[in-house]
């Protein structure tokens, strides 16, 4: 409960406060600067943000409630229609959070029709991707599906945002464990890895150390032993205090965590704890698995490049900064990430050169709850949500451009004016209006502006 409380309900809550502070301003009419050439000065430029009509959000499992309520809040504020589709695995809980949106909608006296849930099974999602009927699309889930859901929406061109999983490391520089210790690291590297049984696209999933050895072990033997401390179990009957409960995901790929941490192992890991199932005694048929911390990972193994999206630490050395880097931007991943420096100005040009959409310095994951726009690069995905470019994005864009006074507007000169009549001076006074327009030089404007008086008609 205290992982939803944190991952669900807090940070839909900025995200709806967000929305009402500072969402009718990021759909403002937006005033452009306008031409720069200076026979066009009597023009004003403006972007408006009009509704694009009905919008479609295929969300992911792992968090049901947030996953949800961002796209439909974020469609509903658009002045949008919305249809979402949830994942088979939370149908009960996604129509449950669709019946108090609804709910409210009526109460505002909003016809409550604007928000549809659909549920079906993936196989048949294509319908729902390849629709004509929407105007754009936000997918929440893996690369594989995305795939598919971009080569369906490509047959009505509707416009994708494409939010994937991530590899997200984070680096800690030497001389932040020198300057600050070891004991606020780790509870931050604790609840970034652990945190709904590691089910987190912006989980870590690898930790990167650089420069000094003795530090770097003394972080992991505070991790083991806080590691070791942590209880698997269930609050269904509450009968047990526990730290972390099941994963959602089952089949193949919980099956094959196990494997993974063996050819870790194999490449060269330390195992310090866990690495295998746990077989619940009331719950048997539950996937639960042990919370792992594995050491000395090398970073071209199978766990240090594959998205675990479970309950595994992953630490590794790296003698320098730039070599932390080079490990970080090796995967095919880039949704996020962190770096702890207590210079910031090191982090901040660390920051640059690291490949990803996002970026926490000295922290964890807080990009997200600035509601700037979310979003990977990479094999992470493409296009944005979240923040005032999330709000556009749900919008069309629409150029607008406008004489400044009603005395001024464009009129055609009549050496341009079709039918050409003399196509050297034409082609002369067109020179002269580039010249005069965007030359650097005073002189040569102010001859191009006679040329031009004196070939005008």
């Amino acid at each position: 409960m205290v992982d939803a409380s944190m991952g669900e309900i807090m940070v839909t809550l900025e995200k709806i406060n967000w929305l009402l502070a500072n969402g009718e301003s990021a759909l403002n009419d937006s005033v452009r600067p306008g031409p720069a050439s200076m026979f066009m000065k009597y023009k004003k430029a403006e972007v408006h943000y009009e509704p694009l009509g009905v919008v479609g959000a295929l969300v992911s499992w792992n968090y049901p409630f947030h996953n949800m309520l961002g796209p439909i809040v974020a469609s509903i504020f658009t002045g949008n229609g919305i249809v979402v589709k949830c994942s088979e695995r939370c149908r009960w809980s996604s129509e449950y959070f669709v019946s108090v949106v609804k709910a409210a909608l009526r109460i505002c006296d909003i016809d409550d029709n604007l928000v549809q849930l659909i549920c079906c099974w993936g196989h048949d999602a294509d319908y729902v991707s390849s629709h004509p009927g929407f105007d754009h699309l936000t997918f929440i889930g893996s690369q594989p599906v995305a795939k598919r859901v971009v080569a369906k929406a490509s047959e009505s061109l509707t416009p994708v945002v494409v939010e994937l999983g991530g590899k997200d490391a984070i680096i800690i520089c030497d001389d932040y464990l020198k300057k600050k210790g070891i004991a606020g690291i780790s509870s931050v590297l604790m609840r970034g890895t652990f945190q709904s049984a590691g089910q987190n696209c912006i989980g870590i999933e690898r930790i990167i150390v650089s420069g000094d050895r003795a530090n770097y072990e003394k972080l992991v033997e505070n991790l083991a032993q806080r590691v070791s401390k942590l209880r698997v179990g269930s609050d269904i009957d509450q009968s047990e205090e526990i730290d972390m409960g099941a994963i959602i995901m089952g089949g193949a790929k919980f099956d094959e965590l196990e494997s993974w941490i063996s050819e870790a192992v194999q490449d060269g890991a330390r195992l310090l704890h866990g690495g295998k199932k746990y077989i619940h005694p009331n719950y048997p048929q539950g996937h639960y698995f042990l919370p792992t911390l594995l050491a000395d990972v090398n970073p071209d193994s199978k766990i240090a490049n594959s998205e675990v999206f479970g309950p595994v630490m992953s630490i590794m050395f790296a003698e320098n900064d730039m070599k932390a880097i080079e490990i970080a931007n090796s995967t095919d991943y880039g949704l996020g990430g962190s770096i702890f420096s207590t210079d910031f100005e090191k982090a901040e040009r660390l920051s640059k050169i690291l490949k990803t959409g996002n970026i926490a310095i000295n922290d964890f994951a807080t990009f997200y709850v600035c509601q700037l726009p979310f979003g990977g690069a990479k094999g992470s995905g493409y296009g944005k949500f979240g923040g005032e470019e999330g709000l556009r994005g749900l919008c069309n864009e629409k150029s607008v451009c406008y004489d400044k006074s009603r005395f001024i507007s464009t009129a055609i000169p009549k050496v341009l004016d079709y039918p050409i009549a003399d196509g050297k001076k034409s082609w002369k006074f067109v020179s002269a209006m580039n010249k005069g327009g965007y030359d650097y030089s005073l002189w040569q404007r102010c001859k191009a502006i006679w040329t031009l008086a004196t070939n005008a008609n």
